[in-house]
């Protein structure tokens, strides 16, 4: 969650935000976005300025850790705000508006700690501007109950990349104490999003 779309990186939210499975990345991303994108959502990009590794198994630096998580929690809170307004099922609507608000509160936090350790920020180039709240490829012309369990599972698939990426690349590539700490917390968070995604596509019937 900590989402975002992050469809968003880390905190996949957060693309932490990820795999490109043909949805549009925003500033890419906690999502994807997702979240969004953690691309469109929790997805985090797979490339960018001083960020993480260009490709295969380099390392991630800190600034490149952090800048993906952003870009991820951007694209979650944009995917997610507008999936708050645009859902027809409750369970739907109330995920999607707890997952704004966490992964905006873990983009404030993201923030702070970047400001802290005096890293800058970046975001890959060709991104969408702010205020754009485009929807991921696999949501659009979809509406109604179809659009809701289309963003459940778009947000399940983009949660699950994000906390392995952050698990298995991340939080081993972080030897600062307060980078690692953030991630694990961003972990934490993610999962519990996740959960929350699986009941509510359960009580979709999805």
């Amino acid at each position: 969650m900590k989402s975002p779309t992050l469809p968003v990186a880390v905190l996949v939210l957060l693309t932490f935000c990820s795999p490109d499975r043909n949805r549009q990345t925003p500033e890419t991303g906690m999502g994807g976005a997702t979240a969004g994108g953690l691309s469109s959502n929790d997805t985090m990009p797979t490339g960018g300025a001083d960020s993480a590794a260009p490709a295969g198994d380099a390392t991630p630096s800190p600034a490149g850790i952090l800048s993906q998580l952003s870009v991820g929690n951007m694209a979650e809170i944009r995917l997610a705000g507008t999936m708050a307004k645009q859902a027809t099922s409750p369970q739907v609507k109330q995920v999607a508006r707890k997952l704004a608000a966490d992964h905006a509160k873990n983009l404030e936090q993201l923030r702070a700690l970047a400001q802290k350790l005096n890293l800058s920020l970046t975001s890959p180039a060709g991104g969408a501007s702010p205020g754009t709240a485009a929807l991921p490829a696999d949501l659009q012309g979809k509406s109604g109950t179809e659009l809701d369990r289309a963003f459940v599972q778009h947000e399940i698939d983009e949660h699950r990349a994000n906390i392995e990426k952050i698990r298995s690349r991340m939080i081993p590539a972080a030897q600062n104490e307060q980078i690692k700490a953030y991630l694990q917390k961003t972990v934490t968070e993610m999962e519990g999003h996740l959960a929350a995604l699986q009941r509510a596509q359960q009580q979709l019937g999805a």
